[in-house]
């Protein structure tokens, strides 16, 4: 064999090798090829679940911010507003997408606010206060700013509305105040009458009678008012737990035209009823709403004056039960007509058959009626007709 051929053979071998190793490299880089497009392939599927996971996290955080029941905004360090919650938007009447990028001083144009968020900011601690927001209706919140360390939200404040309190306080201060007023006078008055028949070496039966009968009418007026205050504690009481069962109207209110028909003859008040059907089947508290017919009886009765029709009509509507009471009597100023219903407001009525009225009854009917969601209109002509008109809402 010649060098030739055997050069020709190596050649062809060193081909055929490389060929080999080529081919192995071949597909062991299109092996790797593959296994890393699965890899990537693999990476995007996980990718793509962890997107969904973290949207769906967005979207759940996004639901529980926007169901908080305060109020919730976020803010960056400049004081601009970047998020605001569904009960902060309602709270302020906010449109959320115009409000987000405004600085709080332009939306709520508040110094208070403005102070607690720069002791906030400079502090980094949170801070918390009480203030007022005045517009058409004032509101009392308690705000609270707290630091955040984020890129872009800086500062939390959240809003607790506390107007209802503030009111309730208000009224329960008015009412003790009321409540001191209407006590104290009966009260000097008993004093002063005891204090001069001590004071007194007076033997005379008739001016010891005298004064022992005013006492006695302080101590009646103070009696009416005792009792009529705890009736409306009752009330007050009964607004949490009030058990409400069908019940016959019909044979609630003659019940109770019954049980003041004695007054009713004394006082020279007719009293007549009418109603659509019999029964009226309404969800009350019966104690109640006898409790409120009694009131409205007992009104005519006691302030319309001698010789009086009353009428008590009830009507049963598709949607609400009404139930009217009209009388011909002396009847309300058209000054007075607008107080009737608050707590002691007593008007001028020189032939009111109970002088010492707690200037409670009304304001009881009231409370009662609201407890059942219902309305109570009046309207008065003195010496014509006064009318009262209470709608029930049957649901």
């Amino acid at each position: 064999m010649s060098i030739y051929q055997i050069l020709v053979i190596i050649f062809a071998l060193l081909i055929i090798i490389l060929a080999v190793i080529i081919l192995i490299i071949r597909n062991r880089f299109n092996f790797k090829i593959q296994k890393l497009s699965e890899d990537i392939k693999n990476f995007s599927t996980e990718i793509q679940k962890l997107d969904f996971r973290l949207k769906n996290q967005l979207e759940f955080i996004g639901l529980i911010f926007d169901n908080i029941p305060h109020g919730i905004l976020l803010l960056d360090f400049q004081s601009r507003i970047l998020k605001v919650n569904e009960s902060a938007a309602a709270l302020f009447y906010l449109e959320k997408e115009k409000a987000i990028g405004l600085k709080t001083i332009i939306v709520f144009n508040n110094i208070n606010l403005e102070n607690l968020i720069g002791r906030a900011l400079k502090e980094l601690r949170s801070q918390k206060e009480e203030i007022t927001f005045y517009g058409d209706e004032d509101l009392n919140l308690e705000v609270e700013a707290i630091p955040l360390n984020f890129e872009n939200f800086r500062l939390l404040l959240l809003f607790r509305n506390t107007t209802q309190e503030v009111e309730f306080a208000k009224l329960r201060s008015q009412f003790v105040a009321n409540i001191s007023h209407e006590m104290r006078t009966p009260l000097t008055s008993i004093r002063g009458y005891i204090e001069t028949l001590l004071e007194s070496d007076s033997t005379d039966k008739k001016i010891i009678k005298n004064y022992l009968a005013k006492a006695m009418g302080e101590i009646h007026r103070l009696n009416y008012l005792i009792e009529d205050i705890l009736n409306l504690s009752n009330i007050e009481y009964r607004r949490n737990i009030l058990v409400k069962q069908p019940s016959n109207l019909v044979e609630i209110i003659k019940d109770c035209i019954g049980s003041l028909a004695f007054l009713a003859d004394k006082n020279n008040i007719k009293i007549n009823f009418s109603y659509d059907r019999d029964p009226i089947n309404f969800s009350t508290d019966s104690e109640l709403f006898s409790q409120l017919v009694r009131n409205m009886i007992e009104n005519t009765l006691f302030h319309g004056g001698e010789g009086v029709d009353l009428k008590i009509n009830l009507e049963e509507k598709d949607s609400n039960i009404a139930l009217i009471f009209s009388d011909n009597g002396i009847g309300i100023n058209r000054k007075d007509l607008p107080f009737i219903f608050q707590r002691f407001y007593k008007g001028k009525n020189p032939f009111s058959k109970r002088k010492n009225s707690s200037g409670l009854g009304l304001s009881i009917v009231k409370h009662i009626v609201d407890l059942h969601n219902g309305s109570i209109n009046a309207a008065s002509i003195p010496g014509m007709e006064t009318k009262f008109i209470i709608t029930f809402p049957k649901i």
